[in-house]
């Protein structure tokens, strides 16, 4: 059997595909963020506190706390002064971990233990906390806590954790860009509600803007 390359390696393939990829960098200070893109800086202010500035996997969004994201598009022409508003998820489905913007959906990890810790995940449009999956390892509405520590994962349940395909079919609840067999929970086919099988380089594709 072939050895299954890690998920670096399958996003350094990505990357490969996608040479397009966004270098900004973002710093939290204070209630501000600070953008340094091509050799010079500015200061975003907002109307809020960040706890972080972790981008999406597009690389479209920051995500700044367990529910806050923001747009980066809106800090091309930002103020010191002028306070920018975020946007939130809804409460009570745990930690933001990516977003897409242009298809409105995000996915958030809410833990169900803690030694270790274990993970449920929620697929759900913005606005909205109603889980749009509900294979082994989703976060479903009336499903008893015995069953969801069952079939949870592990991981981090940071911020950045998760991985949203651009083109918003796909979604890698671990951040495991692995569609193979065994992987678990694998990659995640959000309309069809099905885990995908595949090979690396078609898993790579999935997650790939260019595909």
């Amino acid at each position: 059997m072939n050895k299954i390359p890690s998920s670096l390696a399958l996003i350094a393939i990505i990357t490969c595909l996608n040479p397009a990829l966004a270098v900004d960098k973002f710093t939290v200070v204070r209630n501000s963020l600070v953008v340094s893109e091509n050799g010079s800086t500015r200061s975003c202010l907002l109307a809020t506190t960040p706890r972080y500035a972790i981008e999406s996997f597009d690389r479209r969004a920051l995500m700044l706390s367990e529910r806050e994201y923001i747009a980066v598009a809106s800090l091309k022409n930002c103020s010191a002064t002028l306070p920018l508003s975020v946007s939130l998820i809804p409460k009570a489905v745990g930690v933001l971990t990516d977003v897409n913007l242009i298809k409105k959906i995000y996915i958030s990890l809410d833990f169900v233990n803690v030694r270790p810790f274990l993970y449920v995940a929620t697929v759900a449009r913005l606005g909205s906390s109603t889980n749009l999956v509900s294979l082994r390892g989703a976060n479903v509405a009336g499903r008893k806590i015995s069953q969801l520590k069952k079939y949870a994962f592990g991981g981090t349940g940071d911020a950045g954790s998760s991985a949203i395909s651009p083109d918003g079919r796909f979604v890698a609840p671990s951040g495991e860009l692995d569609c193979s067999a065994d992987a678990y929970p694998g990659v995640w086919e959000i309309e069809k509600n099905i885990r995908v099988v595949a090979d690396d380089l078609a898993c790579a594709h999935l997650f790939d803007e260019n595909q």
